[in-house]
């Protein structure tokens, strides 16, 4: 049995064209604040934005599940790079793939960032993938970044011959390592550090120590210091953001949720509690973003 299908977005005049539930599902699920964000964007744009949150949602989803066996991590990502080179009039019979190709070819997006996309979601395997900021920054640049700047090309900030292309490096920078910090007990139970290993250093910590029992001082004095540059760059996105046409800061609105993620992180570090969000913060912030362009 087919999935449900969701008929939620329009084109053109009394045409509907349909959302496959499995994008919905995934984007929702795996990438919430993009989801959100798509919500709010315009009906012709919806599904395209939804696809590229499924994709990324879909190669996280692979270093979850199998974490004790990467030959099986790099069977699915292969698979997933093989999609992304089809001919474009074939079809993989995967509703999330075959969207993310239409987008693809309707928007002109660069496979290349899709594939790049991939390749560095490799580093979700490694205990400790990071020897510095420079190796974190390109993770960040690879993953968080490209996103952004595939949902800005998408909603015509950039592309297809439209100016010089905007840049999603501060945004991914920022974005990416908040959700880092907010995620960073569940990464150590999985046996995955997600800093670099000279702040480690720096910070008198060996990577086996914050594996085991780290203590409120370490992580809180860890938060801290990339919270701060975690804040520097935020503040860098939010000039670059000035940049982009209105509707194309749609594609962005995960950034409003930057400073709630670093204080939520800050507090989990002195309590020892999982640091989270309330569902509805989240909701209440991107559309605050949104409506009164308050980041």
């Amino acid at each position: 049995m087919q999935p449900p299908i969701c008929t939620d977005v329009t084109i053109g005049v009394g045409r509907v064209e349909p959302i496959h539930a499995a994008l919905i599902g995934s984007a929702r699920s795996g990438e919430p604040d993009r989801y959100l964000s798509a919500l709010l964007a315009p009906a012709a744009a919806r599904a395209d934005l939804m696809a590229v949150a499924a994709f990324a949602a879909e190669l996280a989803r692979v270093a979850h599940a199998v974490t004790r066996e990467p030959a099986m991590a790099d069977m699915r990502w292969q698979w997933w790079r093989d999609a992304i080179r089809l001919a474009p009039t074939a079809a993989t019979g995967h509703p999330i793939a075959d969207r993310l190709r239409a987008a693809v070819e309707r928007h002109g997006l660069a496979p290349a960032a899709l594939l790049g996309l991939i390749d560095a979601r490799s580093c979700d395997l490694d205990a400790m993938p990071f020897a510095d900021d420079a190796a974190l920054a390109h993770y960040f640049d690879s993953t968080e970044g490209a996103l952004f700047a595939l949902g800005v090309q998408i909603l015509g900030g950039t592309g297809n011959g439209s100016g010089q292309a905007w840049s999603g490096i501060a945004a991914g920078r920022a974005y990416g390592l908040a959700r880092a910090l907010l995620g960073l007990r569940a990464a150590l139970a999985r046996g995955h550090v997600p800093l670099p290993q000279t702040r480690l250093a720096a910070a008198g910590c060996s990577p086996a120590e914050l594996l085991s029992a780290p203590g409120p001082a370490l992580l809180s004095g860890l938060v801290a210091d990339l919270g701060a540059q975690t804040r520097r760059s935020l503040d860098g996105a939010r000039h670059d953001v000035t940049k982009l046409p209105r509707q194309a800061t749609i594609a962005v609105l995960p950034l409003a949720l930057v400073e709630s993620y670093l204080r939520a992180s800050e507090r989990a570090a002195r309590s020892g509690e999982v640091a989270d969000i309330a569902p509805l913060a989240r909701i209440v912030r991107i559309a605050r973003a949104r409506w009164l362009g308050r980041w």
